[in-house]
């Protein structure tokens, strides 16, 4: 997992397998960098080929973790059948999902309203 901050924007770069083993590798890495951030957080999962329902529940927890804060997390680069996943079990309601990363990164900047 790689992780930059890009303005005030944290990006983590998620690994390819969000299985169980995947999940394992990263999970404390993201909570810990995520609670060190406290705010926008874009998870970049454009190289994520497989995702199991343990990640979902990883990628919803730490959204719930920064909402208090007034931070978000946001999804970009979803390959077609990820998206699919995303739709079917609706997580596509929790995340705002994005198709690239300057398009995601613009939207934190983007005057709301």
């Amino acid at each position: 997992m790689k992780v930059e901050l890009i303005n005030d924007v944290l990006v983590v770069q998620l690994p390819a397998r969000l299985d169980a083993v995947g999940v394992a590798s990263i999970e404390e890495q993201l909570a810990m960098a995520v609670a060190n951030h406290r705010g926008k957080v874009l998870a970049d999962m454009s190289q994520v080929t497989f995702v199991a329902s343990l990640a979902l529940r990883m990628l919803l927890t730490t959204l719930k973790a920064v909402q208090p804060l007034g931070g978000d997390v946001r999804l970009v680069g979803l390959q077609p059948p990820i998206a699919e996943i995303f739709r079917k079990s609706r997580f596509d309601t929790f995340f705002q999902i994005y198709s690239d990363r300057t398009t995601a990164l613009a939207a934190y900047t983007a005057p709301s309203g």
